[in-house]
């Protein structure tokens, strides 16, 4: 609500500036025009005439039948306008001239037929052109910002429609996974069927709780994937065995929320689910530079001959490239390649940032699952 409501003073604000904004305007260029024959003051009434006559531009031009981008249209409608608009520059003027210089020899209506004569007309549109020159130009400046602005937030939006599309894909995919995993205990040793519910509702929560986010920090990333693990090590058991190395200080790093999920089930899955006598799996971060490289890496069987990530990778991984791509476009690196021992190594580098100092989203979603239990 905050949000929504502070545009709306601004808008307001500026609303209420502009007549102030208008009139020192219109007072520097009186004094910057002002001639010290006719005096300062002299010099801003005849430069006010021209402000107030500016705002009669501004509501007629917006009145004109033309669209705005008919810019040569709209010109050509100015064209008996500025005659008119400089009659009338020319009658207030004199009217300005009798205030301040007394006992003018001839009437109004005689002096401004000599103004005429004496070419007022000619020296007043050039004023009449360059005001509406100004205008365009100001006009087609806001309103270019705008279409950029609109645009922006047009791309905003459909960023984040791809985003909920790609996590939308990524719940059912790993959902049905750990069910298939669960129910293979259910009957045969009910006990550890519990406890890997139990982790599987934790790890749902937290995909909930981070939904509205595009990125958590590693640490809240680390407790998602632990709870993963515990039930992959409950199906696996002795064969499953997991190094992590992350370096304390990278802990409240933002990383996306369920990035390291997919991958290590790639490696169980594709890399070590097939050995008989299992297999490790290796995640580790680190800085690089201004990045935060991420690595997945498992010794198991590795990439078949002509695999492509294009053709070959599953719905973890082609989901996972996507959601990179998506957040970070060009700042980001996305790798799977064989290991130099073997197996497979997955690595991921994405701007190097940290979320703000006590912004402790893992407690909220410890509370929240604590509310709702």
């Amino acid at each position: 609500m905050l949000g929504v409501m502070q545009p709306i003073r601004s808008a307001k604000m500026q609303r209420a500036l502009l007549p102030l904004g208008l009139l020192l305007l219109w007072t520097a260029v009186g004094l910057l025009f002002a001639t010290a024959g006719g005096g300062v003051a002299h010099g801003l009434a005849l430069w006010y005439i021209w402000g107030l006559l500016a705002w009669a531009m501004v509501l007629v031009d917006r009145r004109l039948p033309v669209p705005q981008e008919r810019l040569g249209v709209r010109a050509l409608c100015h064209v008996p306008l500025s005659l008119v608009f400089a009659l009338v520059y020319l009658c207030l003027s004199l009217q300005v001239d009798a205030a301040f210089f007394q006992g003018a020899p001839r009437p109004p209506h005689w002096g401004l037929l000599y103004a005429i004569r004496r070419g007022g007309v000619q020296w007043s549109l050039p004023n009449y052109w360059l005001i509406l020159g100004a205008y365009f130009a100001f006009n087609y400046h806001r309103e270019g910002q705008e279409r950029r602005r609109r645009a922006e937030h047009m791309e905003s939006l459909l960023t984040e429609a791809r985003l909920s599309a790609l996590r939308a894909q990524l719940h059912p995919h790993f959902l049905f996974n750990a069910l298939n995993t669960v129910s293979a205990y259910v009957e045969t040793d009910p006990q550890r069927a519990r406890a890997m519910l139990g982790h599987v509702g934790d790890l749902l929560r937290f995909s909930l709780d981070s939904e509205d986010r595009r990125e958590v920090s590693l640490r809240e990333e680390m407790e998602a994937l632990n709870h993963y693990l515990a039930i992959q090590s409950a199906r696996f058991a002795s064969r499953l065995r997991v190094q992590v190395e992350i370096p304390p200080e990278l802990l409240d790093a933002r990383v996306p929320g369920l990035v390291l999920q997919p991958l290590v089930e790639n490696a169980i899955t594709q890399g070590l689910a097939g050995l008989p006598d299992g297999g490790e799996i290796r995640v580790s971060a680190w800085e690089h530079e201004d990045e935060l490289a991420l690595r997945v890496a498992d010794n198991g069987a590795g990439l078949r001959n002509g695999w492509s990530l294009d053709q070959d990778a599953g719905i973890g991984l082609s989901n996972t490239r996507n959601r990179l791509a998506e957040t970070y476009g060009l700042t980001h690196h996305f790798s799977i390649t064989t290991g130099a021992g073997g197996g497979v190594v997955v690595e991921i580098r994405i701007p190097r940032t940290f979320c703000p100092s006590g912004d402790h989203g893992g407690d909220r979603g410890k509370a929240a699952r604590a509310h709702r239990r």
